[in-house]
């Protein structure tokens, strides 16, 4: 909805620009991995061509739908474009790719053009269910990708999620993990992430060299999720979109995931034995976890508002990701993980409040910027609100009351301290008035009380 103003100054970050930035980042992680496997070859298909299409096809998908679903509705234009383009983006970059060498049964969709079909699938599913019904509850619950994912894949859970040769040829991760063996963990990982071309052609010696694996899981995998092919990319990157919108993401729960999986990767290399660099390196480097971490566990609107809460979100992703793959052999297991933490979100939203305070702290506000035309979206979630409080108040929740007529919620959020400052509109990316919303909560509580 838009909403023509005098000229007004407001935080410089928007929604809209904040899924820009969003969009160049996996973007530029996309260009990377199409370049890197444009010269495999599979099925008589490109690997890199096929990651192109299932790009074009994802993000195309998800923008023409939510064109329709914004017209159906009556709204006054595709307002959700760019975020429904960062949408079908991360959903062609969270679809697995690449058939390894030492495959021995047939794998459902790893490439053209059985491929299309799946990501188009799930970029409608994730797009209308996830995002826009899900929304309609008054807040997304599950994050739309990896749920259309898992809603998607589960009838072929033998086939995709938890393919045969993770059961049969791989050494379970159960059990101590070396390098010694053709038939060791360490082979397993190069045969089935190195480049195809060089491990068909013997160019790959086996059983490999450490520092052989910590290339292949840092530099380039020839397998898995797009997104994470190569794990430094992923890395500098995300880094880089943090600095940039560091007020807006929240960058607490990638920290504190790999935090947790590093130390997790130890306990598990104190039960099982082996060599602890090998097992923390698959951990945190397989191509779904690295990318998941940086650009799908930090999605504002599945995930805590407080910092403790995000802290503790990636402390419990991070060992519920080791778990799974641990002793599921699902290997993707950060997905199921992510979907499992989400729902915690509505409870882990309500531990590390700030406690409100009479006395005015000032606070130190992002850059101004004068806005003429103002762009109202729903909430995204981001917490910035709650940080620039002078009073130490919970905006987003009290809004959250006030509209559910929640007035035992408005006197434990303490709505009637707020003084009217307006800090919390004008850092909002949304541009939703949170101060009027809180002022109104503050009278309802005179009229009831």
């Amino acid at each position: 909805m838009e909403v023509l103003a005098l000229t007004k100054e407001y935080s410089y970050m928007t929604k809209n620009l904040l899924m820009k930035y969003t969009f160049i980042s996996l973007a530029i992680i996309a260009a990377v991995t199409i370049a890197l496997w444009w010269p495999i070859n599979q099925s008589g298909w490109s690997l890199g061509l096929t990651l192109l299409l299932n790009c074009i096809i994802s993000i195309g998908v998800a923008i023409i739908l939510d064109y329709l679903l914004a017209s159906l509705m009556k709204s006054r234009g595709p307002v959700n474009t760019m975020s429904a383009a960062v949408f079908g983006l991360i959903v062609a970059l969270s679809y697995s790719l690449g058939q390894p060498v030492m495959k021995s049964t047939e794998v459902l969709a790893l490439n053209a053009p059985s491929a299309f079909i799946y990501v188009a699938g799930i970029s409608a599913i994730g797009l209308v269910i996830f995002k826009k019904l899900q929304g309609l509850l008054g807040r997304k619950y599950v994050n739309p990708a990896a749920a259309a994912k898992l809603l998607v894949l589960l009838p072929f859970l033998y086939q995709v999620l938890l393919p045969k040769d993770h059961m049969s040829y791989m050494p379970t991760l159960a059990t101590s993990l070396g390098y010694e063996k053709l038939d060791s963990f360490a082979s397993y990982v190069q045969s089935c992430y190195a480049n195809p071309i060089q491990v068909a052609e013997g160019a790959i010696t086996l059983p490999p060299h450490p520092l052989d694996i910590l290339k292949t899981l840092i530099l380039a995998k020839y397998h898995g999720w797009p997104g994470g092919a190569s794990s430094i990319v992923v890395i500098i990157v995300g880094i880089c979109l943090f600095i940039v919108a560091r007020r807006y993401i929240k960058w607490r729960i990638t920290l504190s995931y790999i935090v947790t999986v590093a130390i997790m990767s130890a306990v598990m290399n104190a039960i099982y034995g082996g060599d602890v660099l090998l097992r923390l390196g698959f951990h945190l480097f397989i191509g779904s976890s690295i990318f998941l971490a940086f650009f799908m566990a930090t999605d504002p609107a599945t995930t805590p508002l407080t910092h403790k809460g995000q802290c503790i979100f990636g402390l419990g992703l991070g060992v519920l990701t080791v778990l799974i793959q641990t002793y599921m052999n699902f290997l993707g297991g950060s997905i199921l993980a992510l979907v499992i933490m989400n729902l915690t979100s509505p409870i882990l939203d309500k531990v590390g409040l700030q406690k409100p305070t009479k006395e005015k702290v000032e606070v130190k506000l992002p850059k101004a910027k004068q806005f003429e035309t103002i762009t109202t979206v729903e909430c995204m979630r981001c917490g910035a609100c709650m940080v620039v409080c002078c009073h130490k108040l919970s905006p987003a929740l009290i809004m959250e009351a006030f509209k559910k007529g929640d007035t035992d919620a408005l006197k434990k959020l303490n709505a009637d301290l707020c003084d009217g400052c307006g800090n919390c509109s004008f850092v909002c990316p949304a541009r939703i008035d949170l101060r009027a919303f809180t002022l109104k909560a503050k009278a309802s509580l005179r009229t009831v009380g």
